[in-house]
Parts: structure tokens; sequence; C-alpha cells
């Protein structure tokens, strides 16, 4: 396994024997096709050579991938700040999404080849995939809960007694009470207006299902913030039906509602991954799919929530505004104060001024 951190920029530069003895490769070396976030084609991750001596590349982008011409896992890392600890992306993240308007940028934050050959990874291998769409699915739900639980028609079926409701269904009344002389009862069909929606049984089946991943990390502090929400999303849904369920492939067209379908996407992800996991695992390994999150958006998401607890009142901040064939990643426009902001994840501005480029 090859392991990076992000932001890798030609920092080691090796010959062809030290780059073979790094990662443990007996052949003749060869220079391995670049990685690309497909999103916005952006690298992230590529071999260069020149005069026969290589360096690595990483960008903005944290996952794992397989470099096949090597035969090698490709894992990168957060960063490290300078108390030699990673940047904690799991804690930016919550944050980031107690802003409600985050909720319509979560598009392109990470790409998951769920087709393509997983990937084993040993256990002392952080791979924070599995609680990245956990907290992003109980924010996004604890944001619908807010808003209040979406209300339909939806079908009902019934075996009543003495009376009857909607449609009988034939079939079924001859097997459930014709045959066993219940002549009292009918097996009706009919439309019910509530929240005991299809779509909302599947959001309380994914909070569920992942309840019983939570209880297993290590990290009690955190364990116990993600439980609270949970807890709190769940209360809401006791009236809503228990039922089961592998995927969920319907498509919520009321613009009002449309967070339901970021919920759909991200709890048929959850499914596929943790069931996946439990089936495919051991304590000293587990497995994943290829997978990419994109540092930079999360850190624009950050900051736009930051934004928003300075400037508050609707409509001062505006995150990627499009004008001119131009894109911001931040406008400010109040009474005092009107700003262009551009954020920028690259560490070295800490300590040095912007560069040209980025000018």
């Amino acid at each position: 396994m090859l392991k990076l951190t992000e932001h890798h920029h030609y920092k080691e530069v090796f010959t062809e024997q030290e780059l073979c003895e790094k990662i443990n490769f007996e052949e003749e070396i060869s220079i391995p096709q670049a990685i690309y976030f497909k999103c916005n084609n952006a690298l992230c991750f590529q071999v260069n050579c020149n005069d026969e001596k290589y360096t690595l590349e990483t960008s903005y982008y944290i996952g794992l991938h397989n470099i096949r011409e090597w035969d090698k896992t490709l894992i990168v890392s957060p960063k490290v700040n300078d108390k030699n600890q990673k940047l904690d992306v799991l804690g930016m993240l919550t944050e980031a999404l107690t802003e409600p308007e985050n909720f319509n940028h979560l598009d392109g934050l990470s790409e998951i080849y769920f087709k393509e050959k997983w990937i084993e990874v040993e256990s002392e291998n952080v791979v924070p995939l599995t609680p990245f769409l956990i907290i992003q699915f109980l924010m996004t739900v604890k944001q619908i809960v807010k808003m209040g639980l979406k209300k339909s028609y939806y079908t009902q079926k019934e075996n009543l007694r003495n009376r009857v409701k909607g449609k009988i269904l034939v079939s079924e009344q001859i097997k459930k009470n014709i045959l066993k002389q219940r002549l009292t009862n009918t097996v009706c069909s009919y439309q019910e207006f509530g929240v005991n929606t299809e779509g909302n049984q599947f959001i309380k089946y994914v909070l569920r299902f992942v309840k019983s991943y939570i209880v297993n990390y290590k990290d009690d502090k955190f364990k116990n913030e993600l439980i609270d929400i949970l807890n709190y999303n769940l209360a809401v849904f006791s009236s809503v039906d228990d039922k089961k369920f592998t995927e969920f492939n319907k498509k919520e067209n009321n613009s009002f509602y449309k967070i339901y379908n970021t919920a759909y996407s991200l709890g048929n992800q959850i499914l596929k991954l943790i069931d996946y996991s439990y089936e495919n695992t051991s304590q000293q390994k587990q497995k994943y799919p290829p997978h990419w999150i994109d540092m930079s958006k999360l850190f624009e998401l950050y900051v736009f929530k930051k934004l928003r607890e300075q400037f508050p009142d609707r409509g001062v901040v505006a995150y990627h505004y499009k004008t001119n064939y131009q894109e911001l990643d931040f406008l400010i426009n109040t009474n005092d104060l009107k700003a262009v902001i551009d954020a920028k994840y690259k560490p070295r501005y800490n300590n040095g001024s912007p560069s040209k480029e980025d000018i």
C-alpha cells in the first residue's frame, strides 16, 4: 500500500531504485495513469518524471484507489497540522451542515465507485468514508425533521372487521377470510393521507440501520454526538411504519421537499457500504469501494457556515455567485461591506502571500 497525505507537492524526489523501494515494487518501474476526480476533472494523484527523477503528487482530495500499473493500493489521508494531528474532517463536515443552505451544495463533495473492485484495507488504516456519509445523512434528516416530514397519500392494506373501506382485495379475501370462515372480515385496500409514506419508511429504516454501526465507534464523544442526532431524528418517525429496504429508487419532484432526494441518495450509499462491509470483513481487515472526497469543497462549505455566522441576514452572503461567465466563491453585500471572498484550501497561505495564479 502507498500511503500519502493530501497536498503532497514535490516534497520528495526519488530515483527509480528509491521509488521501487518505497512502493515495494520489484519490476521495472512504469508511470501510471494520473487519477482524476471525475466531477470536475481535477487531479487527485499523479507520478511525475523529470531527468530520471520521480515525484509523487496529490492535490485536495483524500480517499482510496487502485494504481493498476503497480498493482498497489493508494490511500491519501488528510493533511497534518502544526500539532501533528490530522485535520478533523468529520468535525468540519458536521459544523458545515449546521448551515441549512449548505444542503443545496453537497453535489460533487464525494465520488464513490461502487461498481469497481472493492479494496481491502488493514483496520489500522483509518478510512473515514462510512462516517462521512452517515454524518451527511443524519444532518440531512435533521433538516427534514425541522421542516416537518412530508405528508402524502399512500396505500394502506388492512383486514377490517364488520366494515368495508376502499377496494376489496378479492384474492386475499378468499385466502384469509372466506376459506377460514371469517365471514365478518374483509381485506381492503384504501388511501390514507399522512407521513407514513414509503419515502419516510426508507429514511426510518436507514436511521435504524446506522444505529447498530454508530454504537461500535471507539470515540465516545463523537459517538454520543451522533446518537443524540439519531435519537432526535427517530423520535419524529415514531408514527412511520417499520419496513425493510435494500435500496430506494424513487425521486421527490416537489421542489419544496427536494432535500428528500439527498437523503435517498445518501441512504442508498450507506446501505451498500455497511451491508457489504458486514459480509466481507474481519476484525483485522475491511473493504471499501474506491472513492475520493473533495476537501477544497468541504473547506468552502465550512467557510460559508462561518460567514453566515458573521452575516446572518438572508441573502447577504452568496455562495458560488455566477455572472458574466465568472463564478465567485463568496459575495458579501451589506450596507457597510461589499466584498468578494475566494477560499483557498492551501496550507502555504498560513505564512505566505497568494500566488500570481490565485490572484
